[in-house]
């Protein structure tokens, strides 16, 4: 990969225990992959001052943030079994009701992102001059389908 520029411009950030990235690009084609468990972005300060300079600098148009349906630290979390101790799974416990079923709680997660994300902390500038567009993709691989969220 030369500096500067990723030939597919568009990066997909997935949580690396749901096993999306071949299914990802069976439906996207080429893609460059960022791996954040449970596609929540949980990282110090000077962290995502790096991975931002690193989108910028590969002039990354889209992001795409792909959360699957079978998501462990989901499923963990909504059967109420023993947790990795990981940050996501206290935000998934936050955002998540005793109602949710795999595919609303998942939809909240992705939403959840562009909230936090969206914001002037890391990417409002350049999501308000339209230099980064995010997408929500929702995966359901069972049944070999990605739909978008809006």
């Amino acid at each position: 990969m030369a500096y500067g520029y990723h030939k597919c411009n568009k990066i997909f950030p997935v949580c690396p225990f749901c096993n999306v990235e071949n299914f990802i690009e069976k439906h996207c084609g080429d893609v460059f992959f960022l791996n954040v468990p449970a596609t929540m972005f949980f990282f110090g300060s000077d962290e995502l001052k790096v991975k931002k300079e690193f989108i910028a600098r590969e002039h990354f148009r889209n992001i795409n943030f792909v959360a699957e349906t079978s998501c462990n630290f989901t499923k963990n979390v909504m059967d109420n079994r023993s947790h990795s101790g990981l940050k996501c799974e206290t935000e998934i416990q936050k955002i998540g009701s005793a109602d949710d079923t795999p595919k609303p709680l998942t939809k909240k997660i992705l939403k959840e992102q562009i909230c936090r994300l969206g914001g002037e902390i890391l990417f409002g500038k350049e999501i308000a001059t339209g230099t980064i567009l995010l997408h929500l993709l929702l995966t359901v691989k069972i049944e070999n389908k990605i739909e978008e969220i809006r």
